[in-house]
Order: C-alpha cells, then sequence, then structure tokens
C-alpha cells in the first residue's frame, strides 16, 4: 500500500528524470515569484519612507519659518530691546532664505506624492494657500521691523496687516497640508489597481476646506 504513488508515477510513463526536473523549474519559478515579491515590497517601502522624509522636511521649513516670524513679532509688541528684536530677525531672515531656497524641491516632492509628472493642482494649492500668505507675512514682519528700527511704534502696521489673521492661518492651513500629504505617503499593497485618484481628491478637498478663508 506505502508503494502505491510510485506505482502511479511508473505506470503514468514519467520518469524520474522528468519529475526531477519539474521539481527544479517549479522551485525555480517559486524562487522567482517570492525574489520579484520581495523586490517590489522593498521598492514600495523606500519610496515611501523617501516621499515621508521630504514631506517632513518641507514641514519643518514651514514651521521654522512661521515661528521666527512669531518671534520677531512678539519682540515688537513688547517694545523689547533693539538687540532682541535684531537677533531674532536674523533668525527670520535665515529660515526665510531657506525655504525659498528649497521651494522647488518642495514643490517637486508634492508633485512625487501625488503620483503626477506633470504640475499637479496640489502644487497651485501650495502656492496659493500657504506660499501666498507667508509672502504677506514677510511683508507685514519687514515693514514693522523697519518701522520700528525708524524709532516708531509697529503696532499699526501689524494690526492693518492682519498678522494674526495670517499666523494662524498658516498653522491651520499648514497643519492640514502636511498631514494629508503625509497620509498619501502610506505604502500601498495594491500595485496593480492605478493611480488612487478618490483619494488624492478627498485630500485635496480637505486641504481646500482648511485653507480657503483668508484675511480681509
Amino acid at each position: 500500500m506505502p508503494r502505491l504513488p510510485f506505482r502511479l508515477i511508473t505506470e503514468s510513463g514519467v520518469t524520474r528524470q522528468t519529475l526531477l526536473v519539474f521539481t527544479l523549474v517549479s522551485a525555480v519559478l517559486n524562487g522567482m515569484v517570492t525574489a520579484s515579491v520581495g523586490a517590489w515590497l522593498a521598492h514600495s517601502y523606500t519610496t515611501a519612507q523617501t516621499r515621508r522624509a521630504s514631506i517632513n522636511g518641507l514641514s519643518g521649513l514651514l514651521y521654522d519659518r512661521r515661528t521666527k516670524a512669531g518671534l520677531v513679532v512678539s519682540s515688537l509688541r513688547r517694545n523689547a530691546e533693539l538687540d532682541e528684536i535684531r537677533h531674532r530677525k536674523r533668525g527670520y531672515d535665515e529660515a526665510y532664505v531657506d525655504w525659498n531656497k528649497n521651494l522647488r524641491q518642495n514643490l517637486f516632492a508634492i508633485r512625487e506624492v501625488m503620483g503626477e509628472g506633470a504640475f499637479s493642482d496640489l502644487e497651485q494649492d501650495f502656492e496659493k494657500y500657504l506660499v501666498a500668505p507667508l509672502s504677506k507675512i514677510d511683508g507685514c514682519v519687514t515693514r514693522a521691523y523697519d518701522i520700528k528700527i525708524a524709532g516708531q511704534d509697529p503696532a499699526n502696521e501689524l494690526e492693518t496687516c492682519r498678522m494674526a489673521d495670517l499666523y494662524q492661518l498658516t498653522l491651520d492651513c499648514g497643519a492640514s497640508f502636511t498631514n494629508e500629504l503625509y497620509k498619501l505617503t502610506s505604502v500601498s499593497l495594491l500595485p496593480f489597481t492605478g493611480p488612487r485618484e478618490p483619494e488624492r481628491a478627498a485630500a485635496r478637498a480637505r486641504i481646500g476646506k482648511s485653507c480657503a478663508r483668508s484675511p480681509s
């Protein structure tokens, strides 16, 4: 009875050589499939980590510039010593340069996360919702600083340019933007489903809801 499988093989005309070749081919094919899946998973993970690092870098530059602008404004409102104001303004200027130096790279990072080869809609949103108000903040900080250096009170300028509103807007919008981009960098285990357009559209809608308002 235990020899029945071997008798079936013998009677079917399958030789040991054929059986050995079949076994070897199956092992090779299984190895190739396993290696391919493993390579794809490793590539997907590496890509996701690279994109996530880019978004973390963008977030760091955004909050660095915003925070240092707030420090300058705080000193101006408190009528602090000029040495403190100048020190904080130098720190803000450095953050401003870092932001603008990396702006194009950050736009490319957004494009890659969105999975688009050309200029993406979210890049336009980024320039509209974050770059524009940050530019207004820069103008406000610069004018208020110049007024203070000239020996005058910058309080009216800070109120006129709606600094408090701009500062809150960049916090809310920046948090939404970076959060949605971060979520889009997650590893997908469905490589053949095509672009995740619904997820991208939903992310853009949520960003628009947080960022569309602007100080009048």
